[in-house]
């Protein structure tokens, strides 16, 4: 992961498992969390600005090769889903 704060704290070994979370959007969350908004907290209900911040964060993972793409589909629980669009290649 290139992006300082990207390596920040990773997420507990399953975390992402236990919360139905895709281990990109698990590693975003803990790269955002601090003493003022928990992982949990974040996780739980995230503002509008977290869930942008999280969802380029995510994208910068798939960009720099530490996630796959797979369907564009990376859950945030087992009712919200991040969906990510495939970037659009020109030539």
């Amino acid at each position: 992961m290139k992006n300082a704060m990207c390596s920040c704290v990773p997420p507990p070994v399953g975390w992402s498992v236990n919360r139905q979370t895709h281990p990109a959007v698990a590693q975003a969350i803990f790269a955002m969390s601090n003493d003022l908004r928990t992982a949990e907290a974040i996780w739980e209900t995230p503002t509008p600005d977290e869930w942008r911040q999280i969802s380029e964060l995510v994208v910068e993972y798939v960009e720099d090769g530490d996630f796959a793409f797979d369907n564009g589909k990376f859950a945030w629980g087992p009712y919200e889903t991040l969906r990510l669009w495939p970037m659009r290649r020109d030539g």
